[in-house]
């Protein structure tokens, strides 16, 4: 026996017919003024939005690059944030800022780096952490040069939620090394690092006004060392899974080319596994 099923269409209202579906403009002032007119119309009822959100953006790069002093480590960051726009961080430039300033904290620190002996946590741990927390490094990722030189300062860094993706160790001999650091001079105009010998000044008057960093002779470069060499191993074990070696008694341009080589892998490999290409 057949069965007749009638649809009864639900009573409309009288109001004028819709646009058609290709007139309709979803602009804010259109829908606010079909919602005003028809308010009191329950049949009416305002076109919904699909929300699509934006696809992640793959995290800024954080990178650590550690060495003993004169290892080359300046050079290095100049050439990596030149590529890769990271934030260059140095702890050394935020202390000796510090101790410019004149503060009581700076000059605690100058008597510890006058003894080549590190600088408490508690006075250096807070400063890389205040920079490390600024807007420009979040965004843009940042490079950390030369820190964290212990154990307990490389944990406090953890315990804030700063772990790098990348521990870069840059290994020159001892005897190079004194050599870099005897050598070196300040611009204080500029700022700008120059080497008696391998990157000496460019003109006379820069060379007249060059002066020496109060920790870059040899007895204080040595004792310097001396910690570098105490407290390397314990870092190194924190990082132990994300490390890689460079030999720095080579030119800068090879030096850099390992580096980029590393970088470029790293960044490679975690495209390969975001979730856009795994969908993909």
């Amino acid at each position: 026996m057949a069965c007749c099923v009638n649809y009864i269409s639900p009573p409309r209202a009288s109001l004028s017919p819709p646009p058609s579906r290709s007139s309709f403009s979803f602009s804010g002032d259109a829908v606010h003024s079909l919602l005003r007119r028809h308010s009191r119309s329950p049949s009416i009822v305002a076109p919904r939005f699909q929300v699509v959100a934006a696809e992640k953006a793959e995290p800024p790069l954080k990178i650590m690059i550690s060495g003993a002093p004169a290892s080359g480590k300046g050079t290095q960051c100049e050439l990596i944030t030149q590529k890769y726009g990271l934030v260059h961080i140095s702890a050394g430039d935020l202390l000796r800022a510090e101790i410019a300033s004149g503060s009581g904290n700076g000059k605690l620190a100058k008597e510890y780096m006058e003894k080549g002996q590190l600088v408490p946590d508690e006075i250096v741990v807070m400063m890389v952490k205040d920079r490390l927390s600024q807007t420009d490094s979040q965004q843009n990722g940042w490079l950390l040069d030369g820190y964290p030189r212990s154990s307990s300062q490389a944990a406090a860094l953890k315990g804030f939620g700063f772990q790098p993706d990348l521990f870069i160790v840059l290994e020159v001999p001892e005897d190079i090394l004194i050599e870099r650091v005897v050598g070196r001079r300040l611009d204080p105009v500029t700022g700008k690092i120059y080497h008696l010998k391998y990157s000496p000044p460019e003109t006379e008057e820069i060379a007249a006004r060059l002066t020496q960093r109060f920790d870059d002779t040899e007895e204080k470069a040595k004792l310097r060392l001396k910690t570098h060499n105490q407290n390397v191993s314990d870092v190194l074990s924190m990082y132990d899974d994300i490390t890689i070696k460079i030999k720095g008694n080579r030119s800068k341009e090879e030096v850099f080319a390992q580096i980029d080589t590393a970088l470029s892998k790293m960044l490679q490999q975690r495209n390969n596994t975001s979730p856009s290409s795994l969908s993909s």
